[in-house]
């Protein structure tokens, strides 16, 4: 079930915050005769009142419930009935898109999905051998190129799995391996080739793997916000066999188009081997971002505009360059060394000194991060 979908409908019906959790399934009442009583045979309850919280069965898994959850005080009785209705409903018209997936390629996608799941929440199986309804598929046992497609889309609308694999097959030219991971999550393996063929051998030799990896992404997700509505981030892998570690590699993708979001506002495409030093920043608590902010600044809050900020920033991404940065920014020359100077007058930090660039670097990358919290 999509319940990010169940939940933003049912909070513009009632205009009431909801929230999704799980309950284990020994506190979850059971239904018997109509009345709800707890551990007793019989089928789960829709819903249950406590503390001050009422809970609404989504889906049942093994070991816990989950629900939608909502104040009591909020939902008066009959709305309580409308979303048991509408949870109800939406259950039901899963149940009956799930009778209509009977093509070999969606069903295989829902295996690999359950194979990939399953052992991202046991880290202990992590990198075990598929299950052996799989270990037939050759596909995973060939090299693919993994991307991970996020999306968001419009008017909480999403994506059909025909028409999207319809309209990835004709972007790559090639017979993609489309699977629908969590909600908005879709995990793409194509062939090699994707960054091999047509490419003569000096090209393969000034082009590194990352940098055509980087370009894939580029194409695709410039594609994807041509042809459907929303923001899509897009994030990629090394080739590899997905028998031997599709699993570690969605964790990878996963982690740095979550990274990405937090930390690059506005960029889209987010590669692992270029969110080394954001991987290694996440995990710092909020007060050390801010004291070594205000150590580096002099104050907690630089107050930098956006004009200094995209400066800085391309500054060191074309790494220190003075000419290269002046060109990306269609800038003079000497309008961009008066803007570091004027830097330096106002921070004392000269950015052209190697030890206080990387000083900057890390506290604008940490400040940025902060000022969004």
């Amino acid at each position: 079930m999509n319940v990010e979908h169940v939940k933003a409908q049912l909070e513009n019906i009632l205009d009431t915050p909801f929230r999704i959790s799980q309950i284990p399934v020994q506190d979850w009442p059971k239904q018997i005769e109509g009345r709800t009583q707890r551990k007793r045979s019989g089928e789960l309850a829709d819903s249950m009142e406590e503390g001050g919280t009422i809970n609404f069965r989504l889906s049942s898994e093994e070991g816990h419930v989950r629900v939608l959850s909502a104040e009591s005080a909020l939902i008066t009785e009959s709305e309580r009935k409308l979303v048991v209705l509408a949870i109800d409903a939406f259950r039901s018209t899963e149940r009956s898109l799930s009778r209509t997936v009977n093509s070999d390629d969606e069903q295989l996608a829902f295996h690999i999905r359950d194979w990939i799941e399953d052992q991202l929440r046991d880290n202990s199986i992590l990198g075990s051998e598929p299950p052996e309804h799989l270990s037939g598929q050759t596909a995973l046992y060939a090299r693919k190129i993994p991307l991970l497609l996020y999306c968001e889309y419009a008017n909480n609308n999403s994506a059909n799995y025909n028409d999207l694999k319809k309209l990835l097959d004709s972007f790559f030219d090639v017979d993609v391996l489309l699977v629908p991971l969590l909600d908005k999550e879709w995990l793409i393996l194509g062939p090699e080739s994707l960054i091999t063929t047509d490419r003569d051998d000096d090209l393969l030799e000034e082009e590194s793997v990352e940098d055509a990896l980087a370009s894939l992404c580029s194409g695709l997700h410039t594609m994807m916000s041509s042809e459907w509505v929303g923001d899509y981030h897009v994030s990629s892998y090394y080739p590899m066999v997905p028998a031997q570690s599709l699993p570690s590699v969605v964790k990878k993708l996963r982690e740095a188009i979550n990274i990405g979001r937090m930390q690059r506002d506005g960029q889209y495409i987010h590669l692992p081997w270029q969110l080394y030093l954001d991987q290694l920043l996440a995990p710092i608590p909020l007060v050390d971002k801010l004291t070594f902010i205000e150590q580096v600044f002099k104050r907690v809050d630089p107050f930098m505009d956006a004009e200094t900020t995209q400066t800085l920033e391309s500054f060191f991404e074309l790494d220190c360059n003075v000419s290269e940065t002046a060109k990306k920014l269609f800038i003079h020359r000497n309008t961009l060394l008066y803007r570091l100077d004027k830097f330096k007058q106002e921070t004392g930090l000269d950015v052209r000194s190697f030890n206080q660039a990387i000083h900057v670097k890390l506290a604008l990358q940490l400040y940025k991060v902060t000022k969004r919290k």
